[in-house]
């Protein structure tokens, strides 16, 4: 009897253990269970979170992008697109809201977005894009040469003349320093020359002189080379051309054997117009005067281009964009070339004045001492000689309207929270 007593009490003794167990066991897995829910819960807070901050970046960017197109329209800063108290709606629950502001040609956008619980901010420095040819005073595909006291800067057409941004006096006389000269091979100088901006030689090539702290800017070699697109004249069937006399010629197209302007007579152009030159010559003394309020005015000339000394040649206005010469000119003799080439005669000559740009990608120009040109020169090799002076137009980086308008980013960040 005491034996089963003794049995009964072990088998109760190992039931109630293994109840522990099981129980220990069960809470376990409860405890366990718990902190995977509270973990799952948590992933699902950061997950919505990080889902929230990337949508409020999202709107944000969205916001810049709108910032940067509003600039190409032509929009000046400062300027706001909406508000944090007003913010523009992006869609989708996501709003922004955009402030620019310029400092030294740079452009400052900041940009927030936000959603019902996360916001983001970011910042974008900008800066117009150079287009076209026209990035430069002067550039030559194969060589730039400049001689002593041949001189450039910069100006900007929007801002007024070129005298009214002008300072100092004899050699230091200047406007701004964006009177870059490049090539895309070497740029050569004698001593006393004056570049008011960058010296900017081709990929693998030098900038020499004596003087190369005469040089503002900077000397760096550019990343590639610029291609130059041969020059496509348009068909215009051929009319006379008296240049006598003073005349006038209204806006179209023209096509003319030999445009030359006789010494002390002027050739008042209205534009838009095209003119197609097979020979352009204009005589001492003797000018183009070009009324661009209705567009501007593109010459394309075949051969022959000379202007002698004492000439001009400017829009009503001074505008550089109001006037384009296109050369397809050529006065190079290349190697292999036939003995019997007839070489274009290329002329800038002394104490005349251009306001416009000059494209000859198969010319080799020489300015002349104390030429002056407002604008850009782009050629196959360039001399600047003594004295000469070449005032780059500002305006020429982004011409072509707003739709032509571009920006390059200079730098992009994450910001702090308003």
């Amino acid at each position: 009897m005491n034996v089963c007593l003794v049995h009964a009490d072990r088998a109760r003794a190992r039931a109630g253990s293994t109840m522990v167990v099981v129980a220990l066991l069960m809470a376990a897995v409860a405890m366990l269970s718990l902190s995977f829910l509270m973990v799952l819960r948590s992933s699902h807070k950061e997950n919505q979170g990080s889902r929230e901050s990337l949508s409020a970046l999202y709107a944000a960017e969205a916001g810049l992008t709108a910032g940067v197109d509003q600039l190409a329209r032509g929009e000046d800063p400062p300027f706001q697109l909406g508000s944090q108290a007003n913010p523009v709606e992006f869609g989708g629950g996501q709003e922004y809201w955009v402030d620019a502001t310029e400092t030294d040609e740079r452009i400052r956008l900041t940009s927030y977005g936000q959603t019902d619980r996360s916001r983001m901010g970011v910042e974008m420095w900008v800066q117009p894009s150079a287009s076209g040819f026209y990035r430069w005073a002067a550039f030559g595909d194969e060589w730039v040469h400049l001689n002593s006291n041949s001189r450039t800067d910069s100006f900007d057409s929007q801002d007024g003349s070129y005298a009214s941004q002008a300072s100092g006096s004899g050699n230091d006389l200047h406007a701004n320093e964006e009177g870059d000269v490049g090539s895309n091979a070497n740029i050569s100088m004698n001593s006393n020359i004056k570049i008011w901006g960058d010296a900017s030689p081709g990929p693998s090539g030098t900038v020499t002189g004596s003087k190369l702290m005469n040089i503002t800017g900077s000397t760096t070699p550019m990343a590639t080379t610029i291609a130059l697109p041969d020059v496509v004249v348009p068909s215009i069937s051929v009319t006379a051309f008296n240049g006598t006399i003073s005349q006038t010629l209204t806006s179209g197209l023209y096509h003319f054997a030999n445009l030359q302007m006789n010494s002390n007579k002027t050739l008042t152009i209205n534009g838009p117009a095209t003119i197609v030159c097979d020979n352009f010559k204009l005589k001492s003394g003797s000018s183009i005067s070009v009324n661009a309020a209705s567009g501007p005015v593109v010459f394309y000339v075949v051969d022959d281009f000379v202007l002698n000394a004492n000439t001009m040649i400017a829009s009503t206005t001074s505008n550089p964009q109001d006037v384009t010469f296109k050369l397809l000119s050529d006065n190079i003799l290349d190697p292999g070339i036939d003995v019997d080439f007839d070489s274009d005669l290329i002329g800038f000559d002394s104490n005349s004045k251009l306001y416009g740009t000059i494209y000859a990608p198969e010319a080799a120009v020489t300015i002349n001492s104390n030429f002056e040109l407002f604008g850009a020169l782009v050629a196959r090799r360039v001399d600047l000689n003594s004295n000469c002076r070449l005032h780059y137009d500002e305006r020429l980086m982004t011409a072509g309207g707003a739709a032509a308008a571009a920006y390059d980013t200079l730098s992009w960040r994450v910001i702090s929270q308003p």
